[in-house]
């Protein structure tokens, strides 16, 4: 059953944001987004600018995370509209019930950068990772909406090309089939509290060629997705975008993938950057243990190599006990 702190947002949010989000256009709706500012972080959280050129993106730090465990985070806006202001603090909780960083990536949008400009972006952004010398078995890709169809897309994209897949994949209120398939696209057309078919179908215009709305990298709902690692999908009971998640996740588990679905009761689109939701709370610390879980073999494998560095010594011993079984995974 759902919090009341739920039901008094989801009618904030229907008189607010869904009537914005259905009649504005996407200049306005940018002017809006860009009006709320920069992020306002606390102060022992620290977000700073990666030295790239392939992408732009942020590394997110919180006092409880470490190296050891990576959080590469793609976020939502419909493929058009930048990470909002809540998105880095949302990252931020995730890190903390992790312990993980967190590399935020501000993928190419459309209409300026139509597909498949973001999706390169974000496989630039997982090779930046092991460019670095990342363990590929300790990263794992998160987003939410346009964000979670781009993780799914990279998932298969790495795959594809024969790259080292990651350890896991979480994907929030994600946006998988540009088809407009399922039954929730018009089902949950009046409860959803945030989304509109009407907004959703001016991606079809601006992110890519109708023609392309079967492809697998822009709608995973039609991917082949054996070999792919696990996945954790949240999504809300009364969301447009309901059996985008469910039928992406009927499609894996029949090819074999560990894919687990959790409907949350009638929670918003990514009721995660609502801080204050119980709800919130609980979604963000089921994220925690699942990063945990899948990553839990390198994690004891940083652990070796940290009591290595010690007994060795010097720092070129210490660089040499690292680099080795770096070199043998890559």
């Amino acid at each position: 059953m759902a919090s009341w702190q739920v039901k008094v947002l989801n009618l904030v949010l229907h008189h607010t944001v869904k009537r914005m989000m259905t009649n504005s256009s996407l200049e306005e709706t940018r002017r809006f987004v860009a009006a709320k500012g920069k992020p306002r972080l606390p102060a022992a959280v620290k977000m700073s600018p990666v030295p790239a050129c392939a992408f732009r993106g942020d590394w997110i730090r919180t006092p409880e995370s470490s190296d050891a465990l990576t959080l590469l985070y793609l976020p939502g806006g419909g493929f058009m509209l930048p990470a909002s202001g809540q998105a880095p603090m949302m990252v931020a909780r995730i890190c903390r019930a992790a312990g993980s960083r967190a590399l935020l990536v501000h993928y190419r949008l459309a209409p300026e950068h139509p597909f498949p400009a973001g999706l390169e972006d974000c496989l630039a952004a997982y090779h930046y990772l092991l460019d670095l010398g990342t363990d590929p078995k300790s990263i794992v890709i998160a987003g939410d909406s346009a964000g979670g169809g781009l993780t799914l897309s990279t998932l298969l994209a790495l795959r594809d090309d024969g790259d080292p897949l990651p350890a896991g994949a979480v994907v929030i209120s994600p946006f998988t089939d540009f088809s407009f398939g399922g039954e929730s696209r018009f089902a949950n057309a009046r409860r959803d509290p945030m989304l509109s078919t009407k907004s959703m179908k001016m991606m079809n215009r601006l992110y890519l060629d109708d023609a392309l709305h079967d492809n697998p990298l822009v709608s995973p709902v039609f991917g082949d997705f054996r070999g792919l690692p696990p996945v954790l999908a949240h999504v809300g009971s009364t969301e447009v975008l309901l059996d985008d998640t469910r039928r992406v996740g009927e499609r894996a588990i029949a090819q074999g993938v560990d894919f687990r679905v959790v409907v949350w009761d009638q929670v918003p689109h990514v009721w995660h950057m609502a801080a204050f939701l119980p709800e919130s709370k609980a979604a963000i610390a089921q994220i925690g243990e699942f990063m945990a879980e899948c990553t839990r073999p390198a994690a004891t494998d940083a652990k070796r190599r940290t009591r290595a560095r010690k007994r060795a010594g010097s720092p070129a011993q210490a660089r040499s006990a690292v680099a080795g079984p770096r070199r043998k995974s890559a």
